[in-house]
């Protein structure tokens, strides 16, 4: 097996209390739809902080 390292960009500002996907830094969402790419799987929910609350769900 060869392990496969991929980079992606970060981002560097706080998205505790965001509720929409779309609102989201563009890099935290591309991060999301590389997770989901690499899984097969749609991810419907996104947590943004350690708050139970702090969730956001995708449609």
């Amino acid at each position: 097996a060869k392990p496969v390292f991929e980079t992606l960009k970060g981002w560097h500002c706080d998205i505790r209390g965001i509720k929409e996907f779309d609102k989201l830094p563009k890099e935290a969402q591309d991060y999301v739809l590389f997770i989901e790419k690499q899984l097969g799987h749609k991810i419907n929910m996104v947590s943004n902080g350690p708050e139970r609350e702090a969730i956001i769900y995708r449609d």
